[in-house]
């Protein structure tokens, strides 16, 4: 998968975004030339409903209508201008003879000929805004989870497989959002305003990080227990503590979306104070809730890809280094690997009578006795395998070096041959994203691991895989970023604009 893909991707929901928005703002400047009121009616209903007008000419009443419990009431812009308008309601009820139910408002007409209410920041056709939203939103998701199952079948060991993935379903819950909103302008017709759909907007994902809190609150202790444990039997060391890093930031991340809503205490106002927490909230949930997807993504693609099994036959078996005994022996992380590829080798020279070579991969390190490859080829004799079924690559010092060395050989020995490799289950997707890196097509099988160390592995995988593609992440945040404003302050720009 190379990079061009999400250029691909990119232009074709960017080419979407453009057209939904252009059928958006048609069908909204026709919709918006009409704006309606609704009265709940009374237990004896209406008999009339006339309107008065500060100034006549800008706007017209064209209908009154019932809609279940309400009074529907409609106008018509005729020309640009501010009108006070009072809407009078009758009863049937001779008793209420003289007295009639009154709604006051006061409409703007734009050059444009749309009908915009001030008080509730209000304007027929937000169920289209938000049908758009979740139109587009839930566009790029699905388009981005198919090209996900599509790498998954085709070339899954992939940075792109993680985003397409994370990011899909990140679009997915934003379309999802904005589909409650628009079940809600359905639904709620009286009480679906401009001004209450753009404080749910705003806080919309600010409640799904605060409805993650007890799950989060669980991950949290749980990663930080394996830490400990990890600490306890191998020593305190940076990368043995990733685990209480992340758990830290999640909780950071909940603990300031939630101060943020607490420390906003004007929420239906538009002013300067209120808007910059607003939108600091906004971006930081968004931004939280899109690494958050990732973080999800890259286990759901890391676990998957620990439990692959590899078709029969194959012609090599590598097996990835790790370091070794001050003896030269293997250490049982290094042993479970060549352990599993030993149990493929037998497994395949059961079912199908031909044998794979083993190849064990991995140099001399500064403080080790012997190359890893040399002892793992030890390893491999004394547990019975053939000489000439092992090819030792004793050279590489790191896991990219282990599949551009050991390809090395293997073509020199074999053209296209069908390659696997075996690793440490936490380590098999990021294996096969170097194994592509050089061109070796490889499919990956996993040896086990403490539960304690599995937790502070993954996240070491993950954040391998971020800062893999750094780059379009960088871009992703700046769009999101970008769109957070845009949610957070859309009502004061409207509320500006009128």
């Amino acid at each position: 998968m190379k990079h061009t893909n999400w250029n691909k991707n990119l232009l074709v929901i960017g080419a979407a975004g453009g057209a939904i928005a252009a059928v958006v703002l048609i069908l909204l400047i026709f919709t918006a030339r009409t704006y309606t009121i609704y009265m709940k009616e009374s237990a004896d209903g209406y008999a009339r409903v006339t309107a008065e007008y500060s100034e006549p000419g800008v706007v017209e009443m064209v209908s009154d209508k019932m809609q279940n419990e309400f009074c529907a009431v409609t106008f018509r812009a005729l020309k640009p201008g501010v009108v006070s308008v009072e809407v009078v309601f009758d009863h049937r009820d001779a008793a209420f003879e003289g007295q009639a139910d009154r709604y006051y408002t006061s409409l703007r007409v734009t050059k444009l000929g749309t009908i915009l209410e001030p008080a509730n920041l209000d304007f027929n056709g937000f169920y289209i805004l938000c049908g758009g939203f979740a139109l587009f939103f839930l566009f790029a998701g699905v388009h981005l989870i198919v090209v996900y199952r599509k790498s998954k079948a085709q070339r899954f060991f992939s940075y792109e497989t993680v985003l397409h993935l994370g990011v899909g379903a990140f679009l997915l819950l934003q379309g999802l959002l904005f589909l409650g909103l628009e079940v809600c302008c359905g639904l709620l017709p009286d009480a679906a305003t401009g001004r209450v759909l753009f404080l749910v907007a705003q806080y919309a994902m600010t409640l799904l990080v605060a409805a993650t809190f007890p799950f989060v609150l669980l991950l949290a202790l749980s990663m930080v227990v394996s830490n400990l444990w990890l600490i306890r039997h191998e020593g305190l060391r940076r990368t043995n503590a990733l685990c209480i890093a992340l758990a830290v930031v999640l909780m950071a991340g909940v603990g300031a979306s939630v101060l943020l809503t607490v420390l906003n205490a004007q929420w239906l106002a538009f002013e300067p104070a209120s808007l910059l927490i607003s939108s600091v909230r906004t971006v930081v949930s968004t931004l939280y809730l899109y690494f958050a997807a990732n973080l999800v993504a890259a286990q759901v693609c890391c676990v998957a890809a620990a439990h692959r099994k590899p078709p029969l036959p194959q012609d090599y078996v590598l097996i990835l280094g790790c370091a070794i005994k001050k003896d030269g022996t293997l250490y049982p992380l290094l042993k479970g690997r060549a352990d599993r590829a030993m149990a493929f080798y037998h497994a395949q020279k059961q079912q199908t009578g031909t044998a794979p070579v083993l190849v064990p991969s991995g140099g001399q390190g500064s403080d080790e006795v012997i190359a890893e490859g040399e002892a793992m080829r030890r390893y491999l004799l004394h547990c019975g395998i053939p000489e000439e079924d092992i090819l030792a690559e004793t050279a590489s010092a790191n896991t990219l070096q282990n599949m551009r060395f050991s390809k090395a050989l293997i073509d020199e020995r074999t053209k296209d041959a069908r390659v696997i490799f075996s690793t440490t289950n936490y380590h098999v997707f990021r294996s096969g994203v170097l194994a592509a890196s050089v061109g070796l097509h490889a499919d990956g099988i996993a040896s086990k691991t403490k539960w304690y160390f599995w937790p502070n592995a993954q996240l070491r995988e993950f954040v391998g895989l971020v800062v893999g593609k750094w780059k379009l992440h960088l871009l992703l945040v700046v769009l999101l970023t970008l769109f957070s404003l845009a949610i957070s302050n859309l009502g004061a720009l409207i509320n500006a604009l009128i």
